[in-house]
């Protein structure tokens, strides 16, 4: 089965090969065409291929157009929360997250190798919040030991003002819904007990909470 999916975004053009057949699937790759495996009928070889599903049913507009964003590196939009933008976050935004004093990652390059295991393998990673003038602050998803925990940080001005949960509260609703994940983790050092309080009022499961004294 091969279907050629085409996608047009603000005048850039996407082609999508949607196959189960390893030859189409090689065959686009080597064209530089986006590609999603359906897995099934033949051993795929995942390596030509970002994305994979289980059938052509797990395939709407929403994914078409999240791989076609995601091939293009424009910044696909999540969606909003009191006028707050919630998008994933793409490469280019390292300089300006690298101020925020507990970014995780060192260099670009490190934020781009991140992006593309956890976009592209698991289906979820880093989303960034911003209002109309700046970044507000970043809160996503990472997978550890199979399990799916939630991770965010907010820069210091937008604090206590009730965003961050705001935020979370509609990425968790968003991954449950797309990615039909529900049981979703929080490592928090337990002595910490705002952020104890925060993952219990988000109702997500508090794992390895551990002390640093």
């Amino acid at each position: 089965m091969k279907l050629l999916k085409s996608v047009n975004i603000s005048g850039q053009h996407c082609d999508i090969l949607i196959s189960d057949e390893n030859v189409a699937l090689w065959e686009a790759f080597n064209s530089h065409k986006a590609t999603i495996a359906i897995l099934g009928k033949e051993d795929i070889d995942i390596s030509v291929s970002k994305y994979a599903v289980e059938s052509l049913g797990d395939i709407d507009d929403e994914y078409i157009k999240k791989v076609a964003y995601r091939t293009l590196g424009m910044p696909f939009d999540i969606g909003k929360v009191e006028g707050i933008n919630i998008r994933e976050m793409r490469p280019d935004d390292f300089e300006i997250l690298s101020s925020f004093k507990e970014f995780p990652f060192k260099t670009k390059n490190d934020l781009q190798e991140y992006i593309s295991l956890h976009y592209d393998f698991y289906g979820y990673g880093l989303y960034v919040f911003e209002n109309d003038k700046e970044f507000m602050g970043l809160a996503g998803f990472y997978n550890k030991d199979g399990k799916c925990y939630i991770s965010y940080m907010t820069e210091e001005r937008y604090r206590r003002c009730g965003y961050t949960f705001k935020v979370c509260r509609y990425l968790l609703d968003y991954l449950r819904e797309s990615l039909k994940i529900i049981d979703v983790y929080a490592q928090i050092d337990k002595s910490n007990i705002a952020s104890v309080n925060f993952a219990k009022k988000l109702g997500v499961i508090i794992n390895e909470c551990f002390s640093k004294n």
